[in-house]
């Protein structure tokens, strides 16, 4: 055997693996194979075998008793053409049948994960030329056997593709590079070969150098010879009454060779069929474009188990092709985020993800994903047995990029400044003053376009466009090679300026949706801007003015913590060039915004606003001296000090001779005056306030929070203390649904956790709580600021306990409103401290249930924070009542009058109400421990 093998090498091309001499063949068992005339014998008759079956037999008997790898058999049987294992293998399955493998001897053993071997005893056998046998007339086979392609995801697609195809006759699929137009391709010819009988031609143009190959290829793929001086007329001539699907790869290099070419086949040919694929449209005659999408991602926010992800085509991918190569891969709920990040990352491009898929075995999932924030990305390798282009997903750009005129490479890289969507105006702003026509800037958009370099993003309102993640990478390395970095950074930093100086101008004169709708999707803009501004080769000086335009920005989006970030950027560049004294007190304003939206209060706030307060005075700014008193009085009703809140707001109505703030002036004053107990005067400023003129619009950023919402939420608060619930619980419930219509985070967060759900609470209606608390959980999934986090930590504990679990509500509850007083504490302490120790009583621990409920009591009495005084008063009698020791009937009655007294002196029927009910249980004659009221709410 090992002399036969050493004869069978020394007779290979190493080239093609095929024997040289014409006088020889290889003999094992009853079989003799010719190999340079194609031809198997068996027992001397011809042996019928697919040509593909024959080139891997060809491989490995010429090789035998060596191991050849899956890859080289594939680069051999297939050459030129991307296919899936499952083709070798379903020919080796053929090669065995036409040998009679699997009886007693087996001439193929399959060397697991690896490849195949030969293993039978070859022989090199001299034949001469006279007396080589005639091979058979074969049976014919189709014109290029299609390659078997496992598709995912694309189902649906491409039985609606088939029927495009068969009703339109020409369809043309783009879409970027290794979008998955070739695998989409196949499948569709695959079906229509399978299902309908048709006969299939595959054609990949990919090696053509010129528009002179095209119909050289289609010939030859054909199986037409033609010596015409027209030969695209004769390839026509001969389909013309042929049923056929011709389907051409990768044409966007000769276009105009082959629109002529399939308008010439389409045209005499009424029988056949033309799928062809390219970046861009061919704009032929009868031409139905579909523009391929990416495979299916989910969304960053979505939660998934790795089940369920499995169930997006862009993971399935990514799963599969990472467990060819380690089939001990696990892909378990701790993947789930990562995989969805790296195949976002990649713009769900099926080429990218499975490149990307290959590294996991040497990075691990969670490591990939950052490394494809670099140019990594860009050098990783796929298969040896792709195309060249193929190969990286650099190599595919760069087959794209080499196809575009001048002017086109130039717009593209200086489009890559964008990191997120941009608009058309953002292109001619970019083209206006670079070497570009800006004459040209629509031709060359529309031309990148159908290339699908650029693609359409969605918008509400302008047309919007953006490139996809890797081309944008790509585009920016080009941008860094000609030199143009720095001079194209700072041009789009001056549009970014213009964006936000307009947005800032039109706040007031456009709808919130509209407004939205325009400069909601510049954030991205406005962030790559601020990139480039904040670093070592920026402009700080712009990037000062870039961050105090983004304030209304960030804060109409409630993007919080990263106003907060670029602010301390702008602060921070004080130590490097002084600021004015109209920028320090600007951007103190934007930090004690966002401190406040994120803490409520606390030093670093009070400083901020203090500091505001004094640049205002030395400037004669009035705007900015109201505004620094409305920070300091939210401060103060964070902190439970409503004497001096009040105070603050008095000052705020007294120096607002404009009126323009009327509404928020005796929002303020109501709001202390509730807290403080004072009902009557509460109502009295919330009605004025409300009567007041509307503020404008912009009022939403300079206030944080709507305040015609905020207003009518503490008027529900006023009707429910009053007695009048059902309007109360109407009232609330409408502001609840305006604050979601507004789609201003910051007001529905204050709207449910300073009104809706304590009021839901109060009322002990459960089922309103838990739908406000789920519409709080949803709005903060994307913000984890503190005090929003803690409310709502808060009110799951709270409902777990009065579910029934205060095992678990209770420490939980604990842990959020040590965080809480940790900063400063919250309006609401009265309230939580009381659910929290009636959560300790239901745990049996009432001793410490009413030390928690005593000291919380005399600490709002001592600070005048007396609209929650009856109620806690009310809880006291209840749990000295239940604690059973003598006179505890009398302490209880003693602690209800008291409460009764407070909630008459306040007007707060509704508490009044409550507590007559518990004093007249106390008044039964025959009171005994088994009658004692069970430990309420209400």
């Amino acid at each position: 055997m090992s002399s036969s093998k050493h004869h069978a090498v020394s007779y290979l091309d190493a080239d093609h693996l095929t024997p040289a001499p014409a006088d020889s063949a290889l003999g094992f068992g009853p079989f003799l194979l010719l190999a340079r005339q194609h031809v198997l014998l068996r027992n001397g008759e011809p042996v019928t075998l697919g040509s593909r079956a024959l080139y891997l037999l060809i491989a490995l008997a010429t090789r035998a008793g060596e191991l050849l790898e899956k890859a080289e058999l594939i680069a051999y049987a297939w050459p030129k053409v991307v296919v899936e294992e499952c083709n070798l293998r379903a020919q080796i399955v053929a090669l065995r049948r036409a040998l009679g493998d699997g009886g007693n001897f087996s001439y193929i053993v399959t060397v697991p994960g690896r490849g195949y071997r030969f293993v039978a005893p070859v022989t090199v056998q001299a034949i001469g030329e006279d007396s080589l046998p005639q091979p058979p007339a074969r049976i014919q086979e189709p014109c290029v056997a299609l390659p078997c392609v496992e598709v995912i995801g694309r189902e649906d697609l491409i039985a609606n593709l088939v029927d495009q195809v068969l009703s339109q006759r020409f369809v043309t699929i783009t879409g970027p590079g290794g979008i998955g137009k070739t695998t989409v391709a196949l499948g569709v010819a695959q079906q229509v070969a399978n299902e309908l009988k048709l006969d299939t031609c595959f054609v990949d143009l990919a090696p053509a150098t010129s528009g002179q190959w095209v119909t050289g290829m289609l010939a030859s793929a054909l199986g037409i010879q033609t010596a015409s001086d027209e030969p695209l007329h004769s390839i026509a001539a001969a389909l013309a009454q042929r049923r056929l699907l011709l389907v051409l790869d990768n044409c966007e290099h000769v276009l105009p060779a082959t629109a002529n070419a399939v308008e010439t086949l389409l045209r005499s040919a009424p029988f056949c069929y033309v799928l062809t694929t390219s970046r861009e449209p061919l704009r032929a005659e009868g031409e139905r474009v579909h523009d391929l999408a990416p495979l299916q991602v989910p969304d960053e926010h979505i939660n998934l188990s790795a089940v369920k992800a499995l169930e997006w085509s862009g993971v399935r991918l990514f799963v599969e092709r990472v467990r060819a190569l380690d089939p001990a891969f696990v892909f378990n709920d701790a993947d789930v985020a990562a995989v969805c990040a790296i195949c976002r990352k990649l713009d769900s491009n099926a080429l990218a993800i499975e490149i990307a898929a290959a590294r996991v075995r040497t990075f691990g999932v969670q490591d990939l994903v950052g490394l494809l924030d670099g140019s990594f990305r860009l050098q990783m390798t796929g298969r040896r047995t792709a195309l060249a282009r193929h190969r990286s997903l650099s190599a595919t750009l760069d087959w794209t990029y080499s196809m575009l005129s001048g002017d086109e490479q130039a717009m593209l890289r200086q489009l890559a400044v964008f990191a997120g969507s941009f608009t058309l105006d953002a292109v001619k702003a970019m083209t206006a003053s670079s070497s570009l026509d800006s004459r040209n800037a629509l031709p060359l958009l529309e031309s990148l376009m159908d290339k699908s370099l650029l693609i359409a993003a969605e918008s509400q309102l302008l047309k919007r466009y953006r490139l996809l993640e890797t081309t944008r990478a790509y585009a920016l390395e080009k941008l860094a090679e000609h030199g143009e970095t720095n001079a194209i950074a700072q041009r789009h930093a001056r549009y970014a300026l213009g964006v936000l100086q307009e947005a800032g101008e039109t706040l007031d004169s456009l709808s919130p949706e509209t407004w939205i709708a325009l400069y909601g999707p510049e954030i991205n803009t406005v962030r790559s801007a601020l990139d480039w501004a904040y670093s070592m080769t920026g402009n700080l000086s712009l990037g000062i003015e870039l961050t105090l335009g983004g304030v209304p920005l960030w804060l109409r989006l409630s993007l919080v913590s990263e106003c907060r970030t670029w602010v301390d950027k702008g602060l921070a560049c004080d130590a490097i060039a002084p600021l004015s004294l109209r920028q320090r007190m600007l951007l103190h304003t934007a930090l004690a915004s966002s401190l406040m939206l994120t803490y409520g209060t606390g030093s670093p706030l009070r400083e901020a606003w203090r500091q505001v307060r004094e640049d205002a005075r030395d400037l004669g700014d009035a705007e900015h001296k109201l505004r620094a008193l409305w920070g300091l009085w939210g401060d103060r009703c964070a902190c439970n000090q409503y004497a001096e809140a009040l105070e603050l707001a008095e000052r705020y109505i007294a120096l607002n001779n404009s009126g323009n703030q009327q509404l928020l002036g005796k929002r303020m004053r109501a709001v202390a005056l509730f807290h403080m107990g004072d009902l009557a005067g509460a109502r009295q400023s919330i009605d004025e306030a409300l009567g007041s003129p509307s503020a404008p619009r912009s009022h939403i950023i300079d206030a944080l929070f709507d305040q015609r919402i905020a207003a009518r939420s503490l008027k529900a608060k006023v009707q429910m203390l009053e007695g009048d619930v059902d309007p109360a619980l109407r009232l609330i419930s409408t502001c609840v649904d305006e604050a979601v219509a507004l789609d201003h985070p910051a007001t529905l967060w204050y709207t449910l956790c300073l009104g809706a759900i304590p009021l839901a609470l109060m009322a002990s209606n459960l089922p309103k709580m838990r739908y406000y608390l789920g519409l709080l959980q949803d709005s903060t999934t994307r913000q984890d600021l503190h005090i929003w986090r803690q409310f709502r930590l808060c009110f799951e504990s709270i409902l777990l306990i009065r579910q029934g679990s205060p095992e678990e509500g209770v420490p939980q509850l604990g842990e959020a409103l040590h965080a809480l007083q940790g900063q400063g504490d919250s309006q609401l302490y009265s309230l939580l401290r009381c659910e929290y120790a009636l959560g300790l009583a239901r745990m049996g621990v009432k001793q410490l249930a009413l030390e928690v409920l005593e000291d919380t009591l005399q600490l709002a009495i001592g600070r005048q924070e007396r609209w929650f005084v009856p109620q806690m008063l009310r809880i006291k009698a209840q749990l000295t009542l239940h604690q059973g020791n003598n006179g505890s009937v009398d302490k209880a009655k003693v602690l209800l009058r008291q409460a009764w007294v407070d909630a008459q002196l306040a007007g707060a029927h509704f508490w009044r109400a409550q507590i007559a009910t518990d004093l007249t249980r106390l008044q039964e004659p025959k009171l005994s421990i088994a009658t004692l009221p069970r430990l309420e709410h209400r």
